[in-house]
Order: structure tokens, then sequence, then C-alpha cells
């Protein structure tokens, strides 16, 4: 997948997001976009991140419940 789809696949999973979780992301979201990550690696992440989240919102935990407190420390610790 190039990075123009994953960005596509990036903006599809954030539609199935509560709106606390969809917050919470898009701080992430921000976070990697704005960094010194190479933007395919950032993607891919970002896609990771989305989809473990989509996982764990499916079984009713949050965001927080799920990545901690502080989107900017997963992003950095993943």
């Amino acid at each position: 997948m190039n990075t123009k789809q994953m960005i596509k696949q990036n903006n599809k999973l954030q539609d199935e997001m509560t709106p606390s979780n969809l917050d919470y992301y898009q701080d992430m979201v921000v976070y990697i976009r704005s960094s010194a990550i190479q933007e395919a690696k950032g993607e891919e992440l970002l896609l990771e991140l989305a989809e473990h989240l989509l996982e764990a919102q499916a079984k009713g935990k949050t965001a927080q419940e799920v990545f901690g407190d502080d989107p900017k420390a997963t992003v950095r610790n993943s």
C-alpha cells in the first residue's frame, strides 16, 4: 500500500471512531505528521494504531484505556 492509500484508509478508519477516541487519535496524527518520522512509516504506524484502537473500541474500551493518557507518549513508545 502506498502512502496515499494509507492516508485514505486512515481517514476511513477515523469515521468509525467514537468522538472521544477520534480526538485522541487525531492528537497522535498531528504529532506523527509534524515529526521527523518518514511519511510512509508514519502513515503505517497510524494505520496500526487506528486498527488497534478500533478493535479495542469494539470491546467497549476508550483510547485512554488502551494507550494511556498521553497521545504523544504513545507515539514515542511505538
